[in-house]
């Protein structure tokens, strides 16, 4: 057992986290409540399944109800899976973590949430957190395809990105964005309003998605609440 107050108050909560899991041993927890991860394509470029990098890069996540930092982690996109490279003894072992047991999970300042929506079938996985600040959130779905190649007498396959799938949360429904309609059929008090957002932003929506998403969730969070206030 290890109790808070015995430890500095200038201690953070990751750090505290992070000094037990070294003191019990993070092979001896929860983690290894995973299935052994075999990769079964061969990737031969950068063309691969990965976010970001083929590498494991430290990460923190919250499984199974338990916190942690500092592990290494992988993101399967093609496969929607979260990979977790662990030590046992002399060992190293690769995990895939059971996706409805990850709350959520942090990789190179991205943090990403396992949803999954009982009325929308498809709406289940491991999306990023693009604003989840307020009442109206947003998450981004990434998406990739693939193809198998022959180089000489090597096949491989390599893997490409689709275009990603928008969704947006309003208490705990959960609906597709991919464009201003998907809003004003929701919210046609503000009809209006959401076009002239769209229009008004339409090259930052092209060139950067996920800074108008981001923005497109604070406007939205300010105007459904100017319409609570006039209630």
């Amino acid at each position: 057992m290890i109790t808070f107050s015995g430890l500095s108050q200038d201690y953070s909560q990751k750090t505290i986290y992070s000094w037990y899991d070294k003191q019990s041993g993070i092979e001896n927890s929860i983690l290894f409540r995973g299935i052994e991860y075999v990769e079964k394509d061969r990737m031969i470029n950068e063309k691969h399944k990965f976010f970001k990098t083929q590498l494991f890069q430290n990460g923190s996540l919250t499984y199974d109800g338990q916190t942690f930092y500092g592990v290494p982690l992988k993101y399967n996109i093609f496969n929607d899976l979260l990979l977790v490279n662990l030590q046992q003894g002399s060992k190293n072992l690769i995990f895939q973590l059971i996706r409805n047991k990850v709350d959520s999970f942090t990789i190179d300042s991205h943090k990403f949430k396992y949803l999954n929506d009982s009325n929308l079938s498809e709406i289940e996985g491991f999306y990023e957190v693009i604003n989840d600040e307020e009442e109206f959130k947003i998450y981004k779905k990434y998406l990739q395809n693939s193809r198998e190649l022959r180089d000489e007498n090597v096949a491989y396959i390599e893997f490409s990105m689709e275009d990603s799938i928008y969704i947006y949360q309003l208490g705990t429904d959960f609906y597709k964005l991919g464009n201003r309609n998907d809003l004003i059929s929701k919210f046609p008090q503000l009809k209006k309003e959401i076009r002239n957002f769209y229009k008004q932003n339409k090259l930052i929506l092209k060139d950067s998605p996920e800074v108008f998403m981001s923005n497109l969730a604070r406007e939205m969070n300010i105007l459904i609440s100017s319409l609570s206030n006039k209630v």
